[in-house]
């Protein structure tokens, strides 16, 4: 037996869990923001977060506690380097999901280096401008 539904199907997830190279494909959702949060895992690093907007030449890279608010209603890629979490907030949202992100970041912040969900550098990655390592 077949069912079928002819109403939009529609599911809500708070986050969604990318594993290293996953890639997640959004359209039609300008002013919508991008949090990204750590996926505990012992053998990986946090990660980061590729987004890449139709129509604009500039690529956005994330670490765990930012975010980037979608600029056009193109189709917009986000790939995850590292397994990580992602949030897709409505431009409603943004109050709550920015006080999650501090509240991750200072989480974030609080583990020693190397420590499962710490900061690890990832090898060929450079570190960032003013970083210390």
């Amino acid at each position: 037996m077949i069912f079928t539904n002819d109403e939009q199907v529609r599911v809500q997830r708070q986050r969604i869990a990318l594993l290293d190279g996953d890639s997640l494909y959004l359209r039609g959702r300008a002013g919508s923001q991008l949090h990204v949060y750590a996926e505990a895992r012992p053998d990986d690093g946090p990660g980061l977060l590729w987004v890449t907007e139709e129509g604009y030449a500039d690529d956005v890279f994330l670490a765990p506690g930012e975010c980037h608010v979608l600029r056009g209603r193109g189709l917009v890629v986000a790939t995850a380097w590292g397994s990580l979490q992602v949030r897709v907030a409505a431009p409603g949202e943004a109050a709550e999901a920015l006080a999650q992100a501090r509240d991750a970041r200072a989480r974030q912040a609080s583990l020693p280096r190397g420590a499962p969900g710490g900061v690890k550098p990832r090898p060929g990655l450079r570190q960032p401008l003013g970083a210390a390592g």
